[in-house]
């Protein structure tokens, strides 16, 4: 999945090249790979170019010095159908480029010039958020429509297809069911020892329970790997009857993975997680807006999924305690202390994916209400958010990522809707 970006070189001695690969490779992102550069100095190269192109998803121009260059030989670059990224060294354009850059634009080739180490970083990164994004399949446990309060949740498939190219497929309640019951036991069982040697402590929960939460874990891991998904929304609400079991710690722990997954079988919200995870490298909350105090302008956000990992995915897991779901006496959560007083963002696609609303905040602190995880964030205006507010279910992730935000919406073709 990761973003495949060709070096190319105008006019320019391998020794060179070699020199200012090595300073490339030094601040590439994650999720980024460099394949063989190529090197063009006339017409007749073209052909061999357009063939080692076969794999490749972006290019990166890095020639030092174009004088040499007829510029319909560099303009030739746009013909590929491949994102261009820029890069003469710190803040050099030059003419040629410039010229470049707006007749590829004009033709809807999509370009970035980088004036800087950090540009080419941020540009490579987002251009890899989108190739993820795009390659992403997701999955949908039970019914689209039969979610008793989410109404939001984008009704057809092929608009997800068509704008974020993330293709959806879907498993019925009877498929799960059966994959849920085919879980091995001696998995369950190991499953079960590990979230109880992490556990701080245990509250609730019953061993029953915990056997519960590791066959929805690994039902919907199989199921996963049945479909080729990376990404997963469930029709949760129904099982709390058929099985008396929630999948809350299962959710949790697909989201510590890298695998964005959302209950309540809200496809939008989805949409945004993987969109938000891809972009941030690190998973997101989902989460019920239950208060807007516009005296204070603060928010409140509460839900049981609470992913550990929400600094990033090469940090430790928060330490956890294992409580039932909304003091029913049935289901397990991992509640934990998130870390307070640092910038987080909150964001939400519409139905259609036509907007993306998205707003900074400040963690103030974390308690319990109706949910176990139930953050209060400091924003910027209230009255405004909720001017803007196109459901219910937000996305909030650790961080300030509203630049990365409009900057992947534009790729999309989204329209951004910064609040505040």
């Amino acid at each position: 999945m990761n973003l495949k970006v060709k070096p190319v070189f105008f006019e320019t001695d391998k020794e060179k090249a070699e020199s200012i690969l090595k300073r490339v490779k030094e601040i590439l992102p994650p999720h980024v790979d460099l394949i063989p550069e190529a090197f063009l100095s006339s017409w007749e190269d073209l052909p061999d170019f357009q063939e080692s192109l076969e794999g490749t998803n972006a290019i990166l121009e890095l020639t030092e010095n174009l004088r040499p260059v007829p510029i319909r030989l560099f303009l030739r670059l746009g013909d590929f159908g491949l994102p261009l990224v820029l890069f003469r060294g710190d803040f050099y354009v030059t003419a040629r480029r410039l010229e470049a850059a707006g007749y590829w634009k004009s033709r809807g080739v999509r370009v970035h010039l980088a004036l800087t180490g950090a540009d080419l970083r941020d540009h490579l990164a987002l251009l890899a958020a989108k190739h993820r994004i795009e390659n992403t399949r997701a999955l949908l446990i039970g019914s689209r429509f039969q979610s008793p309060y989410v109404v939001t949740s984008s009704p057809d498939f092929r608009i997800a297809r068509r704008v974020l190219g993330v293709e959806i497929d879907s498993c019925d309640t009877a498929r799960y069911l059966d994959a849920y019951g085919a879980a091995k036991e001696h998995q369950v069982a190991s499953l079960v020892q590990e979230w109880m040697r992490e556990a701080e402590r245990i509250v609730e929960p019953t061993p029953e329970d915990l056997k519960k939460s590791a066959r929805f874990y690994l039902a919907m891991k199989h199921l996963l790997g049945e479909f080729s998904a990376g990404a997963l929304a469930i029709n949760c609400l129904p099982f709390l009857e058929k099985i008396q079991g929630t999948p809350c710690m299962a959710l949790a722990r697909l989201n510590d993975e890298g695998i964005p997954a959302a209950c309540e079988g809200d496809l939008t919200a989805l949409m945004t997680m993987i969109f938000l995870e891809r972009l941030a490298g690190r998973p997101g909350f989902l989460g019920n807006i239950i208060s807007v105090n516009p005296a204070e302008n603060v928010m409140e956000i509460n839900h049981c999924v609470f992913p550990l990992r929400m600094s990033g995915y090469d940090q430790p897991r928060k330490p956890y305690t294992l409580r039932d779901y909304h003091g029913r006496g049935m289901g397990v959560c991992a509640a934990c202390e998130p870390d307070v007083g640092i910038p987080v963002t909150i964001s939400r696609l519409d139905t259609d994916f036509r907007e993306m609303v998205f707003l900074k905040g400040q963690l103030l602190s974390c308690g319990e209400d109706y949910c176990r995880t139930n953050l209060r964030v400091k924003i910027q205006d209230a009255r405004a958010f909720i001017r803007q507010v196109r459901g219910n279910h937000h996305i909030l992730v650790y961080g300030d990522h509203a630049k990365g935000i409009a900057d992947l919406c534009h790729e999309f073709g989204i329209t951004p809707v910064s609040v505040g």
